[in-house]
């Protein structure tokens, strides 16, 4: 049976006034016991809550969840099948999405009746999570198992994947991720990992973005990996991996890249491509380049933002040398961490503090902010003057990224620690920039820890 039970309007609120009376006549002592054992809590606990014991409360559990399903039965005939029919194919299914049960619109009565049909509450390595029911206790965990055991992800992809397995969206599936006994983690770029394989899921995220072979202190430096030596030898019995000799490179076992290539990366061996034949279309130069260098469609797109290579007049590929018009990409979708201001005057960045600014590294950041800074192709650059001092900030945009120079030396005089959030402001009228400390004040572990020592002269 898969059809809602039919029921007119007026039938329906007197099933549901019934119900609400049966729940009204119950026993303060029934009502807790219902309520705590919605809550989680075992039959000893409860039982402990009300000096009885657990067989005792699981009587009364029994007798009071059966007297609402027999009235139930008498207002909604039918709707025991119902239930379980739309529970019986989903993964998990939330109670507001069950529908069928006369319950006058009250919670504790429906998760009663719920749990009398043979329905249970999900749970996961998270816990119990509330408002989802199935057939099974197990049946999320599984799934979610089932989830980790494909990562890696991107950071946007996590919710796509789930749903492929039937998750549905009421499942709050990053909350769950993100608990400490998840199999999964997020690298030191945002992206699902799973935890046992952390720094080796990181690194073939970043190569499969990367598009082409990358040497082990680039990768390591990219995905923060502890030590070269360690990234190296993990790769090393990683199938999904393998060492490119002579050059010493690491490529992914799926790209079928040669061992041995004359070309130091795939723009050199597209400029060497048009050099030889020019012009082509596009994807006579895809085919060409990739028997010199073979990578992926998307690394190859990405060479067509260099500065040396353009179109001409009837739309095919040379070289800008050759008076082709270099290529500009069309505007990436805007990130949730880059905002600007409504006369297109001020942009802002969103930063968290890691190892990266730390460290004085380089930091990665979205495309679209050099694409709004003007810098559509590549290599180039645009710099700004660090308010109140005498130092250079400088976006710069390359084929395969783009990236904020060294930021240390002014978070550091922020006092900012691990965890912090930045804002950059970039002021695109006067070539200014300026770095705040986002953080909230009273949540801000750095300013927690500074307000003793800040607030001990004031205090007698």
């Amino acid at each position: 049976m898969t059809d809602e039970p039919p029921m007119t309007v007026s039938s329906a609120r007197v099933s549901d006034h019934r119900m609400a009376m049966a729940w009204a006549r119950l026993d303060e002592r029934a009502r807790d016991i219902l309520a705590r054992r919605t809550a989680g809590q075992t039959l000893e606990v409860i039982g402990m809550a009300h000096g009885v014991s657990r067989e005792r409360v699981r009587q009364i559990l029994r007798d009071t969840e059966g007297a609402l399903a027999t009235l139930a039965d008498a207002c909604w005939p039918g709707w025991r099948d119902h239930v379980i029919s739309q529970a019986a194919g989903a993964v998990v299914i939330a109670a507001e999405d069950l529908v069928g049960i006369p319950t006058a619109g009250d919670t504790e009565i429906k998760r009663a009746l719920l749990r009398h049909v043979g329905l249970y509450p999900a749970t996961t390595w998270a816990g119990r999570i509330e408002n989802l029911w199935s057939v099974s206790s197990t049946n999320l965990d599984r799934a979610l198992r089932s989830l980790a055991a494909q990562a890696p992800f991107l950071s946007d992809e996590l919710g796509e994947q789930a749903a492929a397995l039937g998750i549905p969206v009421s499942v709050p599936v990053e909350r769950i991720a993100e608990h400490p006994s998840s199999p999964l983690t997020r690298d030191s770029r945002g992206h699902w990992v799973r935890r046992r394989a952390e720094q080796r899921d990181a690194a073939y995220l970043w190569l499969t973005q990367e598009g082409e072979p990358r040497g082990a202190t680039h990768l390591a430096v990219a995905i923060q990996a502890t030590s070269v030596r360690a990234i190296e030898e993990g790769m090393r019995r990683d199938e999904r991996f393998r060492k490119l000799q002579p050059e010493g490179l690491w490529a992914l076992a799926e790209w079928n890249v040669p061992h041995t290539s004359g070309h130091g990366n795939a723009l050199d061996a597209m400029i060497e491509v048009l050099r030889e034949t020019a012009p082509l279309t596009r994807d006579e130069l895809f085919a060409r380049t990739a028997q010199r260098y073979p990578v992926t469609r998307s690394r190859l797109l990405q060479c067509l933002l260099s500065d040396q290579i353009g179109l001409v007049d009837d739309g095919r590929l040379d070289l800008v040398e050759n008076g082709a018009t270099p290529v500009e990409e069309s505007e990436p979708r805007r990130p949730p961490t880059m905002v600007i201001d409504a006369a297109g005057r001020v942009l802002g960045v969103r930063l968290t503090v890691d190892k990266d600014l730390l460290r004085g590294s380089g930091v990665i950041v979205h495309p679209w902010l050099t694409w709004r800074l003007g810098l559509r192709l590549a290599p180039t650059s645009r710099s700004f003057r660090l308010r109140g001092t005498n130092d250079i900030l400088t976006v710069r945009r390359s084929t395969s990224a783009a990236q904020i120079s060294a930021l240390r030396a002014l978070v550091q005089s922020k006092g900012v620690t691990m965890g912090c959030q930045l804002a950059l402001l970039l002021r695109l009228d006067d070539g200014e920039a300026d770095l705040r400390h986002a953080c909230d004040p009273h949540t801000c572990q750095a300013r927690v820890k500074r307000a003793p020592s800040s607030a001990g002269g004031t205090q007698r």
